[in-house]
């Protein structure tokens, strides 16, 4: 599929997204954010939880202090923003009581999932990245799963190569031992997506 025909493709289900009056709850923002990148051949894919409080306001996904983590780490391994392609499990914000920024639930994750899924098929990954626990138990289909297990191993699932590491949070980017296990597992998936060229 050509770049061009693949953006139209997302597009569209970008607009089946926004018209399904079960996506967005009213726990959410009312803000849509795509994801974005590349759309070549075989892109790596990361794949977040949720837009937060900057990726609302820009519409765009990973553009605040996590976005700038997700940088840091790709420019260690040879890659940018520019040449992969980033989106979310969740297209809306999801806020708690108090505005701030909240975790999705079991039930919004697994009710998103399938848009997930057919996101990633019209990309066709190499690599699907999981960001984190909620896109990778999502993803994975796995609500046991345990992030120090998970971090830096690859699974298949969905006729995917999926690749787990931690989240790029500024929380776990401050705790040594988190961002040297981010480093190794982005450093382990530069390896491993060298080799399905």
């Amino acid at each position: 599929m050509k770049p061009a025909e693949r953006a139209e493709k997302l597009e569209e289900l970008y607009v089946r997204i926004q018209a399904d009056p079960e996506y967005r709850n009213a726990r959410m923002g009312e803000v849509f954010v795509p994801g974005r990148g590349a759309l070549g051949d075989r892109p790596i894919v990361f794949i977040g939880e949720a837009p937060g409080r900057d990726e609302e306001k820009e519409r765009k996904p990973f553009v605040g202090p996590a976005g700038k983590n997700l940088s840091s780490l790709l420019d260690e391994i040879g890659l940018s923003q520019d040449n992969v392609h980033i989106t979310n499990l969740l297209k809306y914000r999801p806020f708690a009581a108090n505005g701030e920024n909240r975790s999705p639930t079991p039930g919004e994750r697994r009710y998103c999932l399938p848009y997930l899924i057919a996101e990633l098929k019209l990309l066709a990954p190499r690599l699907a990245v999981c960001l984190g626990l909620s896109s990778a138990k999502a993803l994975l289909d796995d609500t046991s799963l345990k992030m120090a297990e998970a971090n830096g191993r690859l699974f298949e699932r969905n006729g995917l190569k999926v690749f787990v590491t931690y989240h790029p949070s500024p929380f776990n980017y401050r705790i040594p031992g988190k961002r040297e296990a981010l480093r190794k597992a982005f450093q382990r998936m530069a390896e491993l997506q060298s080799q399905m060229v």
